[in-house]
Parts: structure tokens; C-alpha cells; sequence
């Protein structure tokens, strides 16, 4: 174990981040674009959906299976021209995944799409290998023109330990030295926040685990604020229900333990993007018990103020079949953002909103509304 312990360990690389502040004017319309993706027909669960900004518009990914865990799920992707979702098409299954892995894969989860370069995508996604997501570890697939086709899904050794109960569901960041930091999770007994550090190709050479130990949250959502500097949002497991936040000041080696913020959520994830020069912007369910509504908020660089920019999806009544989950959030363009969300059992949906959105939202009169 030992070896495989050092195998895994860079030694002289750089610990800081790919540091860019983005620049955001203050462009847009002032209405959102709001549509669903999936087809009105779709009888399937559809969950886990993430989006990535291309040469040419925009490339969702999620999971597709009879229910939550079954046997023959897909990871299914869609394209979106700036004017209209493409037909859904799949990428990979449970049958494939095994054939590629060489053992028996169940399910599919949470596939992380990431850019690797103009027609380069890489698609991260996690695979259960028995009954729920404990026994997941995570696999990557490939594509070279920009998501059209894929290759064969390969395994992150994660952990020297069987390589099992890691999860995605994050964007991926960038460190300066071109590796790439893939947020992770553990799943089996206690839940906690993983940062896995790749090589340019691909390989697992580090791993460090995030929020300084114990049940403290998963699903960490991490936004570089400096070269050194770094915030994660974590999901948390009880109540009382708020999100968590980890910090780190030595580019990813060591985070400080995860600290409750005064904004309530009811344990789903959150998702937040690097606004501009002094704020970070954040997706999340804003409500103790359910997910009644994806709102989003702005955060200063350190995370200690935040202040609410209003609501884009919301939950049909007191329908919780209807809950707007798992929310996705990319700056796809300067003063253009796209989030994808999941409502379970029905949809996989899209919302494109601008900075100009954004600041008219931030008024003072809206800004104090809690």
C-alpha cells in the first residue's frame, strides 16, 4: 500500500491554481431562457445532469435509467446550438462500462463533463459496481471532436483501497502546472469531500481529502480566488441544514475544517462559479427542509456575506415529485450563465441568464429580501 501511496504523490509540483479573473460587463437580456431538454415523452429517471460551454453552443451530460440504481442505466448527452436542443443521444452504458472497466458495473451517475481543449472533452461519471452508491469508483471517457463520439471509458485509481466509494459531481479547476483538480467524494460510512489531483493525461497522482475529517459533507463545489487561495461549497449531511464552506491557502494540500454559513439548504448540492474581481456567484436549493426552489446568491471572495439575486427554477406547489434538484452552474460565455437541473422522474432542464440579469436583481430594495 505503501508504494501505491507514493506512486500516487507528486513531489515538486506546484500547488497553486490556474488563477483567472473573469472579466463580467454588464450585457444581456433581462429575461431568462428557460426550457427542458429531456423529451416531453421521457418515462425514465433522469438525474445528475452537467453542461460544459463549446466551440459552438453549449453540451449537456446525465444519467438515464428505469430508477434511481438500476441495472442498465446511460449517460446521455444533448447539444444546444444557442437556438434549440439537439435529440438526446447516449454515450455510454452499464454493458459497456463493463466490457471497457474488465468487471461488473451496475449503474451510472453523475457524469462532469470537462473541456480539455477545443475538441477535446473528457467526461468524468461515476460507476456502482453493486447495490447503492458506496461501492461507486469513477471512470472517465474521452472525446476528440468535441463530444459528437466517445472512446473507451477508462478507471481513476482513486484509492489504493479496492478503489471503491468515490463520486463525482463538480466542475473541475486548474492548477498552473496544467493538472486538473476533479472534486470528488467518499461515500461508504462517512461522507467527506475529496479533491483528486490528475496529470495531463489523465492518471490520479494525488488525493486530499477536504473539510479536516469526520461525517462532514460531500459533493464539494470548489472556486479558486487566488494563486494559493481557494473556497469549496459542501453539501452537508444533517441537520441543522445549512450549506458548508472549506477553505484552503496552500492551493488544494490542506483545507480547513467545513463551517456552517447563514444560508439554509436542505442538504442538496450546491454549485458556484468565480463572478468577478470580488464575488463568487452560487446555485442552491434556499430552504431548510426541500428543494423547493434553485436560487442564486452572491458571495464575496472569502464567503462571509451573501447576498440573494432571486429564484430560476421552482418546485410545483407542495408536489415534491416535482423538487428542482442537483443545479449545475457554468459562466459560459462574458455575462452569460447557464444552470442544468433535474426534476426526478420528469426532466432534465436548462435556464440561460445574464450579468445584466444579475445586477438588476442586486438593487438595494431586492438585495435585502431574505
Amino acid at each position: 500500500m505503501a508504494v501505491l501511496f507514493h506512486k500516487m504523490s507528486p513531489q515538486h509540483e506546484p500547488w497553486t491554481f490556474a488563477f483567472d479573473v473573469p472579466v463580467t460587463p454588464v450585457i444581456g437580456s433581462l429575461d431568462n431562457r428557460v426550457e427542458v431538454i429531456t423529451a416531453a415523452d421521457e418515462k425514465q429517471f433522469v438525474h445528475g445532469s452537467s453542461v460544459i460551454a463549446t466551440s459552438d453552443g453549449l453540451l449537456a451530460t446525465w444519467y438515464r435509467a428505469p430508477y434511481e440504481g438500476a441495472h442498465d442505466a446511460e449517460l446521455v448527452s444533448s447539444r444546444f446550438n444557442g437556438s434549440t436542443w439537439s435529440p438526446q443521444s447516449v454515450v455510454t452504458d452499464s454493458a459497456q462500462v463493463s466490457r471497457d472497466f474488465g468487471i461488473t458495473i451496475k449503474s451510472l451517475a453523475n457524469p462532469v463533463s470537462f473541456r480539455r481543449s477545443d475538441s477535446e472533452i473528457w467526461l468524468f461519471f461515476a460507476a456502482s459496481r453493486l447495490s447503492g452508491w458506496a461501492t461507486c469508483e469513477i471512470g472517465l471517457i474521452r472525446s476528440h471532436d468535441g463530444g459528437r463520439t466517445w472512446g473507451h471509458a477508462e478507471r481513476l485509481q482513486a484509492s489504493p483501497f479496492l478503489n471503491i466509494s468515490h463520486l463525482t459531481k463538480s466542475v473541475p479547476i486548474m492548477f498552473s502546472d496544467g493538472r486538473i483538480g476533479l472534486p470528488a467524494y467518499h461515500e461508504m460510512n462517512r461522507k467527506y469531500p475529496v479533491l483528486l489531483v490528475l496529470d495531463q493525461s489523465g492518471r490520479v497522482v494525488d488525493r486530499r481529502r477536504m473539510g479536516s475529517g469526520g461525517k462532514v459533507g460531500f459533493q464539494p463545489s470548489i472556486v479558486p480566488t487566488g494563486p494559493s487561495t481557494a473556497i469549496a461549497f459542501v453539501r452537508r449531511l444533517r441537520q441543522p441544514q445549512s450549506v458548508l464552506i472549506t477553505r484552503t491557502s496552500d492551493g488544494g494540500k490542506t483545507w480547513s475544517h467545513s463551517a456552517p454559513v447563514d444560508l439554509p439548504n436542505p442538504g442538496g448540492p450546491i454549485s458556484a462559479v468565480r463572478y468577478d474581481s470580488t464575488h463568487i456567484l452560487l446555485a442552491f436549493n434556499d430552504d431548510p427542509l426541500l428543494e423547493r426552489n434553485i436560487t442564486l446568491a452572491l458571495t464575496d471572495l472569502e464567503g462571509k456575506a451573501f447576498q440573494r439575486v432571486g429564484v430560476v427554477a421552482r418546485m410545483d406547489g407542495e408536489n415534491r415529485k416535482s423538487a428542482v434538484t442537483y443545479p449545475y452552474l457554468i459562466a459560459s460565455a462574458p455575462g452569460q450563465f447557464d444552470i442544468v437541473y433535474s426534476r426526478p422522474l420528469k426532466s432534465i432542464n436548462h435556464v440561460r441568464f445574464s450579468s445584466a440579469w444579475v445586477q438588476q436583481r442586486m438593487q438595494p430594495q431586492t438585495a435585502q429580501q431574505r
